[in-house]
């Protein structure tokens, strides 16, 4: 019998340090997204996304502020770099995931919220990678922004 209990007590420890560990992991990548972001584009400041970490304000208030900045700067940022993309740029999902949260505290809604919660955090989390690594490897813009548009008068 001890021994169930020193097992189940070595998971339940396993589990909140993974947790902790892919929190951190998803914050940095978001950190390290918004680096990739001119200055000038910048809506939010690479550090602010720790403020995630701050109890209930980091996860129940702040996203609704923090995740539609982040998209807005990647908006500016292909746009300035002339590569716009399809989509929103995660502000969406970004919306969705602390409306997720508080479906934790409703009693039968809660499971089916985590499970939410965590395959809408992983989207997010793989798109926001992508565009990172997609501004990675395009050309800075420079404060020059050429135009698409083919006719000469714009």
């Amino acid at each position: 019998m001890a021994g169930l209990i020193i097992m189940i007590f070595f998971l339940y420890l396993l589990i909140i340090g993974a947790s902790i560990a892919s929190s951190v992991l998803y914050v940095k990548n978001l950190m390290d997204l918004l680096k990739q972001v001119d200055p000038k584009n910048r809506q939010v400041h690479p550090g602010f996304v720790w403020m995630l970490f701050i109890p209930f304000y980091g996860a129940v208030i702040y996203p609704f502020k923090l995740y539609p900045l982040i998209s807005e700067s990647l908006r500016r940022e292909f746009d300035s770099r002339n590569n716009p993309q399809p989509g929103d740029y995660g502000k969406s999902l970004g919306i969705v995931l602390p409306i997720l949260i508080c479906c934790f505290i409703v009693p039968i809604l809660n499971i089916l919220a985590i499970l939410g919660f965590i395959v809408i955090g992983i989207i997010f989390w793989v798109k926001m990678a992508r565009y990172k690594s997609m501004l990675k490897t395009l050309p800075k813009a420079d404060g020059i922004r050429f135009s698409t548009n083919t006719d000469l008068l714009d």
